[in-house]
C-alpha cells in the first residue's frame, strides 16, 4: 500500500453537509411537536433526566475523557462513553476529540474550528460542522483513541446510536407506563428523544461562541492570561455540568475539573467523583496548586478564592 492509499484509509467520512442540515432541520422540526402530543410531568422528568445524562456524555466523556484524557476507566466503561456521546446525534467520539484538541491547538486563530474571533458567528455556532474540514475524521489525528477497533467502529457507525435510542425511546413510551401511561410513544419520541437531544447539543455551542470573543463583564469573567479570548460563564455552569468555567479549562485543560474553586459548581466533576467512589473511573486529574495560587492572585479582593 502506498503512501496516499494509507492516508486515505485512516480518513472516515460519515456523512456529507446535506446531512447534517437535514438531521438538524428534523431535530428542531420536532420540538414543535410539544404543542401537539399528549403531555404528563413524568414526560418532562425523564426529558430533563435526558439533558443532563446526555450533556455528561459530551462534557465528561468525549471532552474531559477523549479530548483530554483527564482520568482512566475500564474499556468497558469507555465503551459506555463512546457510546452514550455518539447516541447524543453530535457524530463519533474520535471526531469530536479531535475537533476539540485543534480547537485548543489554535484557539481564536486560523484553523480553530468554531471561533467566534475568526468566523461569523452563525458559522462559529452551528454552520462550521459542515466545513469540509471538519466533515471527515483523520484517525492519524487521534492515533491513542484510533488504536481501539471499537471506538473506530462507533465512529464510523455514530448514527445507528441515535436511530437506536429513538426506537427504544418509542417502544418505552408506547408499550410501558414508565412515562405516566401507555400509548405515549409519539409524546417520548418528542420530549424524551428530541427535546432532551436538541437541548443537549446547543449547551457546548453556546459556550462556543459566548465563553470566547466576549470582552470580560460581570456575566464572563475572565481569571487568567491563556493567550486567546476565553472567559468563564457562571450563568452557565449548571446547563453544561461545568464545561462554562472556560478560562479556566484553557488555563489547564488536562485536569478533571473546570470549575477550579468550591464556589465554581461543576457537575461534571461532582458525578466524576461519585463514580470514583464506586472504582468506575479512577486518577482523576487535579489541577496543580500553582495553577490554583495563580488564579487567586489574579483576582484578588474581587472574588473569594
Amino acid at each position: 500500500m502506498n503512501t496516499a492509499t494509507a492516508r486515505s484509509a485512516n480518513i472516515q467520512r460519515t456523512e456529507g453537509p446535506r446531512t447534517v442540515i437535514v438531521r438538524a432541520v428534523i431535530g428542531h422540526l420536532a420540538l414543535f411537536g410539544v404543542f401537539f402530543v399528549p403531555f404528563t410531568k413524568e414526560l418532562l422528568i425523564a426529558a430533563v433526566i435526558g439533558f443532563f445524562i446526555r450533556v455528561f456524555a459530551i462534557e465528561g466523556g468525549v471532552h474531559r475523557y477523549f479530548s483530554h484524557r483527564s482520568f482512566k476507566t475500564s474499556r468497558a466503561f469507555q465503551f459506555v462513553l463512546a457510546a452514550l456521546a455518539a447516541a447524543n446525534g453530535q457524530r463519533g467520539p474520535i471526531w469530536w476529540a479531535i475537533i476539540h484538541r485543534r480547537h485548543h491547538r489554535f484557539s481564536d486563530q486560523p484553523g480553530d474550528p468554531h471561533s467566534p474571533v475568526t468566523l461569523p458567528r452563525h458559522k462559529a455556532y452551528y454552520t462550521w460542522l459542515i466545513d469540509d474540514q471538519t466533515l471527515s475524521t483523520n484517525l492519524d489525528e487521534a492515533k491513542d483513541l484510533s488504536r481501539f477497533a471499537e471506538l473506530v467502529w462507533i465512529n464510523k457507525h455514530h448514527y445507528l446510536f441515535p436511530l437506536a435510542t429513538l426506537a427504544l425511546t418509542f417502544i418505552v413510551g408506547q408499550y410501558t407506563a414508565l412515562f405516566g401511561a401507555t400509548g405515549l410513544g409519539a409524546s417520548a419520541v418528542v420530549w424524551v428523544f428530541f427535546v432532551s437531544m436538541v437541548a443537549s447539543q446547543h449547551a457546548p455551542y453556546i459556550v462556543n461562541i459566548y465563553a470566547h470573543g466576549t470582552r470580560p463583564n460581570p456575566f464572563n469573567l475572565r481569571r487568567f492570561d491563556t493567550g486567546d479570548t476565553s472567559t468563564n460563564m457562571w450563568w452557565w455552569a449548571i446547563p453544561s455540568l461545568g464545561a462554562a468555567f472556560h478560562n479556566n479549562h484553557h488555563r489547564y485543560m488536562n485536569a478533571a475539573r473546570a470549575g477550579f474553586y468550591w464556589y465554581e459548581l461543576d457537575l461534571t466533576y461532582l458525578i466524576l467523583r461519585a463514580l470514583a467512589a464506586l472504582g468506575i473511573v479512577w486518577d482523576l486529574k487535579e489541577v496543580p496548586a500553582q495553577v490554583l495560587d495563580e488564579g487567586r492572585r489574579k483576582a484578588g479582593t474581587r472574588a473569594p478564592v
